[in-house]
């Protein structure tokens, strides 16, 4: 796992990387990465973000 600037804190560690729905390449990328299992599209906001996903093609 590569650590993001969010994850070297102590006790930040992105759980959801370690979650079959992340996409990892997107994730390291400080994306949220979650992946909309119907349509294969990957969330582009920010790490954490408090809004609904922004689902768009995977890169």
């Amino acid at each position: 796992m590569n650590p993001t600037a969010e994850s070297t804190v102590i006790g930040t560690e992105r759980l959801d990387l370690h979650n079959v729905a992340i996409d990892e390449p997107a994730a390291a990328a400080g994306r949220c990465g979650t992946i909309h299992l119907p349509t294969g599209r990957v969330c582009r906001a920010t790490a954490r973000h408090a809004d609904g996903c922004d689902f768009g093609p995977s890169a």
